[in-house]
Parts: C-alpha cells; sequence; structure tokens
C-alpha cells in the first residue's frame, strides 16, 4: 500500500508541544499571545535538545491577535537571536495547520533544514478593532467589530455559528446527535487525561499567581445529555447548535519540529513521521464546514491512497456538526476520529489549533500503532487545509 504513495520530498516531524488551553478570560487570560508562544518556543528546545540558532526558521498562525508579524515578535519574546526569521499566516481556524503546511514545502525545497511551526491565539487579549471613517461599514466612533469579513456580502458571509447551522440542515444532523457527539468528546478528552496520553505534549505553565497549570481548563467530566439538551441555541431562535455541540473561545499555543534527513542525521533527531501529503482548497463561504471534505479527497489522491487505508483522522472540532457531516459525506467512521476528544471538550485557540490537533494525531498514532494519519481543518471563507502523515515504524536517525 505506501509504496502506491507519492511522497513529496521527505519532509520529517521530529514533535511538539503545547500550551494548556485556557477558556476565554479564564486561566491564561493575562498572558500576552508572544509569551504563550514563546514558552513553547523554548520547551521544545529543551526538550530536543537544541539551540537557538539550530533553528532555520519560525512560521505561526493567527487570527485575532494584534496584527503584525506575531510570530516575530515571540521569537524575540522567547529571546532568540536576531538572525532567525519568522513569518505568520492568517488561514483563521486552518492557520495553526498552514504553518506546517507552509514549513514542510520550505523543507521539501531545500530553503530550510530546521522549522519549528505551528500557531498561537489569545482571544482574552483580542484587540478591539474599528473601521475606518471613510469605510462604508464603520459604525460610528467607539463602535468596534468583533471579526474580519470571511467572504463578500454579494456571496454570503456567514458567522462560524450560522455557517455550521446551514451545514446542519443541509445535511439533516439533529440536535440530538450533535449533543451525543459533544458528550463523548469530553469523555475521551477527560480519559486520555486520565490514563496519561497528553502528559508528554502538553507543557505545564506557570501562572502569575504561582501556580502551575497543568492541564485544560474547559473539559467537563460531569457533562450529561440531560445538561446540553436544557442549552437554549446560540445562534438563531429555532437552531440547532448550542453552546454544548459548538467549542466556545480560547487561549493557547502550540508547535511542531520539523526538518530534512539531513537535519535529522546532524542534530541527532529520531522523526516521529513523515509528511507524506498536503493540500488546500476551498469552497462556498455558506457553508464552509463542509471544506475538509473536497480537501480530503484530494488529499488522498495526490498520495494515491483510499481513505480506508487511514488509521485516524483528526477534524477540528469547532462544531459538532462539522465532524458529523464531513466523516457522513467522506464515509469515514467517527470511531477513527478525533480519538482523544477534540476542541468541543479541549477548546478552539483558533490560530494554534491545527498544530494541536497534529500533535493529538501524532500521539494517536502511536498509541494504537496506526500507520497513516490525516489532519484536516476547515476555516470561515470557506477554506481547509490538510495534511496525510506516516508514523515511523523504525528509527528515521
Amino acid at each position: 500500500m505506501h509504496a502506491q504513495i507519492n511522497a513529496m520530498k521527505e519532509v520529517y516531524i521530529v514533535g511538539g508541544l503545547r500550551t494548556p488551553i485556557g477558556k476565554t478570560n479564564g486561566k491564561l487570560k493575562r498572558f500576552l499571545p508572544e509569551q504563550l508562544a514563546a514558552k513553547i518556543l523554548n520547551e521544545l528546545l529543551e526538550k530536543f535538545q537544541l539551540e537557538p540558532q539550530n533553528i532555520d526558521e519560525v512560521l505561526l498562525g493567527n487570527a485575532v491577535g494584534p496584527g503584525g508579524n506575531l510570530a516575530r515578535v515571540s521569537l524575540l519574546e522567547a529571546g532568540w537571536p536576531y538572525a532567525i526569521p519568522a513569518h505568520t499566516l492568517d488561514y483563521q481556524c486552518g492557520s495553526g495547520l498552514s504553518a506546517v503546511q507552509f514549513a514542510a514545502s520550505r523543507i521539501a525545497a531545500g530553503e530550510s533544514d530546521l522549522v519549528i511551526a505551528g500557531g498561537v491565539e489569545s482571544t482574552s487579549m483580542a484587540p478591539l478593532r474599528q473601521f475606518n471613517p471613510k469605510d462604508p461599514r464603520f459604525q460610528g466612533h467607539g463602535i468596534s467589530y468583533e471579526r474580519a469579513p470571511f467572504s463578500t456580502p454579494a456571496i454570503g458571509d456567514p458567522d462560524m455559528g450560522e455557517g455550521a447551522e446551514n451545514v446542519a440542515r443541509l445535511m439533516g444532523i439533529s440536535r440530538e446527535q450533535m449533543d451525543a457527539y459533544a458528550l463523548e468528546s469530553h469523555r475521551k478528552a477527560q480519559a486520555a487525561w486520565e490514563n496519561g496520553s497528553l502528559k508528554d505534549i502538553v507543557a505545564p505553565l506557570a501562572l502569575q499567581d504561582g501556580t502551575l497549570l497543568e492541564k485544560d481548563q474547559c473539559i467537563l467530566p460531569g457533562l450529561s445529555l440531560d445538561f446540553l439538551k436544557r442549552l437554549p441555541p446560540a445562534f438563531i431562535a429555532d437552531g440547532r447548535i448550542t453552546a454544548g455541540n459548538a467549542c466556545l473561545k480560547h487561549d493557547g499555543a502550540a508547535a511542531l519540529l520539523l526538518c530534512s534527513k539531513r537535519a535529522l542525521e546532524k542534530y541527532g533527531l529520531t522523526a516521529q513521521a513523515v509528511i507524506r501529503a498536503t493540500d488546500c482548497t476551498g469552497c462556498d463561504p455558506n457553508l464552509f464546514p463542509l471544506s475538509p471534505v473536497p480537501s480530503v479527497r484530494n488529499l488522498a489522491q495526490k498520495a494515491g491512497i483510499t481513505l480506508d487505508a487511514v488509521s485516524a483522522f483528526e477534524i477540528n472540532e469547532a462544531f459538532a456538526a462539522k465532524v458529523l457531516a464531513c466523516c457522513g459525506e467522506l464515509g469515514i467512521e467517527t470511531k477513527r476520529t478525533n480519538v482523544l476528544g477534540g476542541a468541543l471538550a479541549y477548546g478552539h485557540p483558533y490560530g494554534a489549533s491545527g498544530a494541536i490537533i497534529l500533535l493529538h494525531l501524532l500521539k494517536v498514532l502511536e498509541l494504537q500503532q496506526g500507520s497513516l494519519g490525516i489532519a484536516t481543518v476547515g476555516a470561515v471563507g470557506g477554506q481547509a487545509v490538510s495534511i496525510l502523515i506516516e508514523r515511523c515504524t523504525d528509527p528515521c536517525a
């Protein structure tokens, strides 16, 4: 089977780390995004016994930060040499996985050998933004807007919840199905913490009050279907999407170390996986939660595989409706998807989420001794990014 894969020039994933995930105005509310990212940058160096000057470049995704080159600010916050370049990508919810895709392309092209890629988000610190008074969308001084435009008004520019409602209605996904899926996500996430599956990929974070945050803040071990049933619709009066079957807003950072074969040998590193193919694809912005469907299909076609050959999938859980719809359209079982739970339980720090699910995918393949895995994120505006990895069964260095 693997001989059929049309591999890109080999790019290895050595491993990665993430912070615990906090809810908006929760445990991480006083951290600037660059502080969260700097923590992970330096923790990665320590984990893999590297020096800052060994890293060729840093790529980080971010969606609701202050603008500018946040990756560069994060690198400087970490105390790294000025000579190391950094780039920030905004692919909305797909930013963290898009950063990994771009990093892989840089390595495959021979431009870099050792790159850190991932993302960071602090919704707690998201700035208030206002249109220019000359802009027809300007609503008055002191009136800020919550989100940037994702599409044009002529096509349709739904909010995230509205897009999820569109997909739930189109695909005939019931409120009961979504609530049951959300409950299972929390159950799986709680089990992952209890059995130690996440202990080596989550870096504890010292808080300003002197305590140590070691676990994600948003998992609800006592959640029940009865509680979920009582929640009102979150976006439209007769809607199916609630605060229980949709993710909320969160803070966190995550990054992975990617490298070439040459860097593996030079620094004595051992790879966990090889990136076999990547894809980014668009769809109708009004149905953006379905964007992983064409992207994953393209990915499989590029790699010359069928989805039956894939051991595990990670589909970012912005909404239960999204995962249920994508699994239904792709013909994949939910039991192969988000095995450790997903963003409905852990949280969805937009710019970091793609890197988080890729870290979780690596862990699932390790635990299950699986071979191929796919991570995919659908983003507002009708776009998706997907990555196919193959676990290294023999040491690659």
